[in-house]
């Protein structure tokens, strides 16, 4: 069965100034399933997020959602389509987790009109489905790293999405945390249907949980595809300078990177030093 096209990516380019982010990327995103954005620091996979996002307003006809150009929305109806989790969820305000969940019912709420019983049923929902319903009462502030970013997921569920986009968001996290987050996100993905678009450092993660990797690398895609596609080790030489063994996880099958070394070292072993 053929799956739906939900984004369609189109000759896009983005800067900052003269200095350009992205240049020219072109991608279909399927409804349904996870889709891994990966590459170093800089490639532009934060910017590729915020344009989808509409946090920086891409040029016309170059992202569309569905079959309408995405600068075609209002920033209400966007917020029902699409909620975004940014990399950095630090909050200067005092609200509870509670308070801070049902920001995510805003899109729905007219103004000066209060939430609903359903709408605290819905953020109820969202924070027993991230863990985070014991933590309603608490300061945002004063929970954990962990329980933050949760419930800062557990915002963005109560936005009642068919898309989530998020911005590294296991990469401040231990690792009980980050598995933590990732079953949680692919179970949005297998039982609600929501599709996850997320950057990620971590590409041992990305291959065990993402359906779909993109390596953007200099603004541009690399190379998109299954895990087993892109991680690779002429692939991961070419755009990050590592050099790393590539095997087979035991337990998921997907594969497993185990660096050794970068291109500076071979350098350094040319030339004597």
């Amino acid at each position: 069965m053929n799956r739906k096209e939900i984004i369609t990516i189109n000759k896009l380019s983005s800067a900052y100034g003269k200095h350009k982010i992205l240049d020219d990327i072109n991608l279909t995103i399927y409804e349904g399933g996870i889709y891994g954005i990966i590459g170093p620091n800089g490639s532009g996979k934060t910017t590729l997020l915020k344009n989808i996002a509409r946090c920086l307003v891409p040029k016309k006809n170059s992202i569309h959602l569905a079959d309408k150009d995405i600068t075609q929305f209002s920033n209400r109806s966007l917020a029902k389509e699409i909620s975004y989790v940014p990399q950095n969820t630090d909050l200067e305000f005092e609200f509870s987790v509670m308070d801070m969940v049902l920001m995510g019912r805003s899109p729905y709420i007219k103004r000066l009109q209060s939430e609903s019983s359903y709408d605290i049923e819905v953020a109820e929902r969202a924070m027993k489905a991230t863990n985070t319903w014991h933590l309603r009462d608490k300061n945002i502030n004063m929970v954990s790293g962990g329980e933050r970013q949760r419930a800062i997921i557990a915002r963005a569920l109560a936005q009642e999405t068919n898309i989530m986009l998020l911005d590294e968001p296991v990469s401040q996290l231990d690792l009980h945390h980050q598995l933590e987050i990732m079953d949680i996100l692919k179970r949005l993905a297998i039982e609600d249907k929501v599709t996850v678009i997320m950057s990620i450092h971590d590409l041992n993660i990305a291959a065990q949980f993402c359906d779909r990797l993109v390596l953007m690398n200099n603004g541009k895609i690399f190379k998109d595809g299954i895990a087993n596609d892109i991680i690779k080790e002429d692939i991961i030489y070419s755009v990050y300078g590592v050099r790393a063994i590539v095997m087979k996880n035991p337990v998921t099958g997907t594969p497993h990177l185990i660096p050794y070394g970068n291109q500076s070292d071979v350098h350094r072993k040319s030339s004597g030093d």
